[in-house]
């Protein structure tokens, strides 16, 4: 494995401290005024943004950032990256240089004009930052001409144009990066601007259209109000008291209560929960460094019988890819069934008849789920012993090598390439595990431009067991009648999933 991989993450830490709540909460509408001549738009996040400056984002949905800050590029509605601030984008034919032709119509909220050096200063700021893993392997970031950005690379990486859709791509005015004011007013690029007098920075989020923008009439709404709820009874209160126009996360028996007097539905699979065997050369748990224990750990796992634990939200996986992306391969479902038999004679062929223990940390995240892993294994011999460990100290013990196994949710990116780097990254590989396989799996996937470039590294991935995938999340929302929303591809990333109900 390359050791520009080894040091990515440090967006990604940031963002694993939210995804416990991701897993529990969801988001939500919330109030908006009255006003007969504009559109408004009234939905919650459950955390405030960290801050906006460049290189800064701390986790959580991007829908406040998206809105503020235009990206490089972008993920549309189903979740394919598009031209966006560059109308083209092309890479040569060893994928290390990434041409940028940037359009000529887009502007600051303070009037200036998105121009080549514009994104060649915020791509760098968030390099330097190191806020954004998929610029790590980038070498120089240059603007050739007045509309053209070159950015070349060390070594291709393939998470780099999805980065540039996402935190890795928001463009802000130049001469307010690195200033004190950057965090909390900021100049962006995009379709709405922070309004600073109505807005509580930590509370409450109020954005206006901006109507020049290139790209105005894709978003309906000429308001925006993202106010920080975490607390999903809150949102359905309000919800039904007629101040809310969207909750996201209710449960089953909330959405059957709201089910006629609101519009109720189900997202796309958003999270996913994995027991993360990390330590696959038996570091602290020698058994792990044997496939046959790994596999009959996968083995150990009814995840059919999830679908109790929550139905219509919790569902069965195998695989650490969504089943959206290129690297998901059907031939593979049901890889390893659930089969305790034969589970038992694996781990008696390894040597481990008599079993052994393991210690994996207890966090509001697995909770729910703990039971379920615990008599799964100890089915096969393996005692679990639970670690009370809070969400403020999980990231440095996961990254600390404390625990040998673990179980953690994470989100679908809405690339392949992403949620390799996040499960290769130093949170979920602590003991920094590589294979020359897997090294050269990946690299090969790094410097196809395939949609199925990473279809084989998520086959060695499954067959030497590095995972024991458990579940994937969708969440169950309801919404009045006065606005429409279509489930995107990708939760959580910007507004456009919303639009005005027709009459």
């Amino acid at each position: 494995m390359r050791d520009s991989l080894r040091h990515r993450g440090i967006g990604l830490v940031a963002a694993v401290a939210a995804i416990a709540t991701l897993s529990l909460s969801g988001c939500s509408g919330y109030a908006s005024p009255d006003n007969e001549n504009q559109h408004v738009l009234s939905l919650s996040a459950r955390q405030a943004p960290a801050s906006f400056a460049i290189g800064a984002y701390g986790g959580g949905e991007i829908m406040i950032q998206t809105s503020i800050f235009d990206t490089v590029l972008a993920f549309d509605q189903d979740g394919k990256i598009v031209p966006n601030l560059a109308k083209k984008f092309e890479y040569n034919k060893d994928r290390t240089i990434l041409t940028l032709a940037i359009r000529d119509d887009a502007t600051f909220s303070n009037g200036e004009a998105v121009d080549a050096q514009a994104v060649v200063d915020n791509l760098t700021a968030a390099k330097k930052a190191q806020g954004t893993a998929g610029l790590v392997d980038v070498k120089t970031i240059k603007a050739t001409d007045k509309h053209t950005v070159v950015v070349t690379l060390s070594e291709p990486n393939a998470s780099l144009v999805p980065n540039l859709a996402g935190v890795g791509g928001f463009v802000e005015a130049p001469s307010t990066i690195g200033t004190k004011a950057e965090a909390t007013r900021p100049v962006g690029s995009g379709p709405y601007t922070l309004n600073l007098a109505e807005t509580q920075i930590g509370e409450k989020y109020v954005l206006d259209k901006v109507k020049d923008h290139w790209r105005a009439d894709d978003y309906p709404f000429d308001r925006i109000e993202i106010s920080v709820i975490p607390d999903i009874t809150a949102a359905v209160n309000g919800l039904q008291s007629g101040q809310l126009d969207h909750v996201v996360g209710v449960s089953l028996d909330q959405s059957k209560t709201l089910k006629g007097q609101f519009v109720t539905g189900v997202d796309n699979p958003t999270t996913w929960g994995n027991i993360w065997i990390a330590d696959r050369e038996g570091e602290l748990v020698p058994a792990l460094a044997d496939v046959r224990v790994r596999r009959a750990i996968n083995m150990a796992l009814d995840r059919s019988a999830l679908k109790k634990l929550a139905p219509g939200q919790r569902h069965g996986v195998d695989q650490i890819f969504s089943a959206n992306g290129g690297a998901y391969l059907p031939k593979l479902k049901g890889h390893y069934p659930h089969d305790v038999e034969a589970a038992r004679e694996l781990t008696a062929e390894a040597g481990y008849s008599d079993g052994f223990s393991v210690t994996m940390p207890s966090t509001i995240a697995s909770t729910e789920f703990e039971p379920f892993i615990t008599q799964s294994l100890a089915e096969i011999g393996i005692t679990v012993k639970w670690e009370t460990t809070s969400l403020q100290d999980i990231v440095a013990n996961l990254s600390s090598k404390k625990f040998a196994m673990f179980y953690f949710p994470s989100t679908y990116s809405g690339s392949d390439a992403l949620d390799t780097e996040s499960a290769l990254g130093p949170v979920f590989n602590p003991f920094g595990t590589s294979t020359p396989e897997e090294t050269k799996l990946l690299d090969a996937a790094n410097a196809s431009g395939e949609p199925n470039a990473f279809a084989g590294l998520n086959r060695y991935f499954t067959e030497e067991a590095w995972f024991a995938p458990v579940m994937a999340n969708t969440f169950l929302w309801a919404h009045s009648k006065s606005v429409d929303y279509t489930p995107p591809a990708l939760w959580g990333y910007s507004v456009l999933p919303w639009t005005v109900a027709e009459d």
